[in-house]
Formats: C-alpha cells, structure tokens, sequence
C-alpha cells in the first residue's frame, strides 16, 4: 500500500483534532472558526489551504467535522477512553522491556542489535501496544508512515512491526515525541534576497524571492512568478534566461530541502534568509569558475 506524504499529513491532522477536543472537553459537534482550527488543533496556513475542506464542512463563517470524519473521530476518542484506565501500567511496561533494549542499544558502545531479543519482545508487548496508541494518540513522523505504507490505525498491531515504530512509542511515553508545529508559518511571505552573479552582466543580481505555501514568489526584472519549492518555475527560468551555469540538480535538491525546514517550523526568518544566499553563493562560484579559464573563442559555457 502506498501512503502518500497527503495522507500521512491528514492522518496527524486528524489526530490533532481528536487531542484538542480532548483537552479542551469540547463535543465533537462544536463548530469552530479558522482561527480556533489553526490555534487549538495547530494547522499550518497550508493545512488550512489543502485540508480544511477535507475533514470540515463550513457553515457560515465556522467549521463543523464532516460527518464520516465525526463518526471518525468518536471512535477514536471511545477507544481512547476504554483504555485509558490502563495506560499508566502499559507505559511501565513497555518501558520495562523495550525501552530497556532501546537504551542497552543507545548506552552500550560494544551493543549487537539482537532480531531474537526484539522479536520476543515485540511478541509480548502485543496486548499493550494498542492500549498505548490509543491511550496517547500519538503524532507520527510523515516517514514512519510513508516508508511503511502504513497508516497506523488501519492495523495498529502491524504498524508497530519495527523498532522504528516502536522507538517512536517509546519517545511519545518520555515525552519526546512528535509535535505539531506552526513556526513555519513564522517564514511565509518574507521578502528575502537572493543575490547571484552572472557572467553575462559582470555582476550580481538581486532577486526578491518569499517562501510560500507551494513553494517560492521570486521578483526579477526578467522573470516573475511562482515556482515549487525545488525552485522550478520563475527562478530556475531566470538563471536559465541569463545562461548561468550552475549544479540545477543540487540546488533544486537544496531549495526542495529548505523549503521544508522551513515549512516543518526548524529555522527562523533571518535563518532562511541567510541558508537562501548560501545557495546563492554557491551558484555564483560555479558561474565564476566555470568561465575563469574558458579561452574567449571557445564561448560554449
């Protein structure tokens, strides 16, 4: 089964929901505001552009959960609570056994991954397993999900097949497991610079480019528009436009790679800013070197 990097997002946005309906004791049928969706159950602006209308119906100016995601939803929080009761002593437990072969596996310098050690104890931690996943209702990295082709409430015993899966329970019991983060909102539509030389001119060009919910908003005087956010579109169509030589694969690996960071809230406006002429940079020094020697008949780069 494939799981795509929309389902792995939705299914955490589902998730989200179900933790904020919990902690704030709301019914399932509250209506709510874009604002109290992007506070109380942390949606991105781009979860509000691509997902909104996914899990919500809109009435007026608020939101209601769609009917089969409510009927979703109340399982979920009625399996949570059948288990609740219990979670404290799957946690002790599991922390007893895994989270024992977890930290031999992390402390010991001289430690061999045992498969016959893991698979015993993956094998006896199967009645607790899906009381500490519906007990938590934990925030699951988009790989886990995507690399397994998994989603984990569809089968909860098979998704924890792995020690990935089973090191991420454990991370969620100690309290360090996945958030959902909105500080990459922080770096969307800022104006930032992107400075770049080019053979052509003699010098440097300054493009204006923002961060936004599909990728970049570059400004030059040649070229403007959109483009993803591996920078194809405007910025690749203005380097190419002014026959600047540069590695196309790495930057756009890197602009892909940025944009991400940003968007997954992990730098600050000043540090895309600063990450973004690095990438410049590197581009300018390729289009310096590539022409240092070249003879002046030659003219092919």
């Amino acid at each position: 089964m494939m799981i795509s990097e929309t389902a792995a997002r939705r299914r955490n946005l589902l998730i989200s929901i179900i933790r904020g309906i919990l902690k704030e004791n709301y019914e399932v049928t509250r209506e709510y505001t874009v604002s109290e969706i992007e506070t109380i159950f942390h949606f991105r602006k781009r979860d509000i552009a691509y997902n909104l209308d996914y899990l919500f119906d809109q009435r007026d100016e608020k939101y209601i959960l769609k009917t089969k995601k409510l009927k979703e939803v109340q399982k979920i929080i009625r399996n949570h609570h059948q288990v609740f009761g219990q979670l404290e002593t799957a946690k002790v437990l599991f922390i007893k056994s895994f989270g024992r072969f977890y930290d031999d596996r992390k402390n010991s310098a001289s430690f061999s991954f045992n498969h016959e050690r893991l698979r015993k104890i993956y094998s006896d931690l199967q009645p607790v397993i899906p009381i500490l996943h519906w007990g938590m209702l934990p925030i699951l990295s988009k790989w886990l999900m995507i690399n397994s082709g998994r989603l984990p409430e569809n089968d909860i015993i098979d998704f924890y097949d792995h020690y990935d899966m089973l090191t991420a329970l454990l991370n969620e019991i100690r309290g360090r497991g996945e958030t959902m983060e909105t500080k990459g909102d922080n770096t969307l539509n800022k104006e930032m610079t992107f400075s770049v030389y080019t053979r052509r001119w003699g010098h440097a060009d300054v493009y204006r480019i923002e961060r936004t919910i599909d990728g970049w908003e570059v400004h030059h005087i040649a070229i403007n528009g959109k483009c993803a956010k591996d920078g194809e579109g405007a910025l690749m169509n203005n380097l190419h436009h002014d026959g600047i030589f540069f590695p196309e694969d790495g930057v756009k690996y890197a602009l892909s790679n940025l944009w991400d960071d940003a968007e997954a809230g992990n730098v600050t406006t000043e540090e895309l800013q600063k990450k973004l002429q690095q990438i410049a940079d590197w581009i300018s020094s390729v289009e310096k070197a590539v022409g240092e020697n070249q003879p002046d008949w030659v003219n092919y780069y």
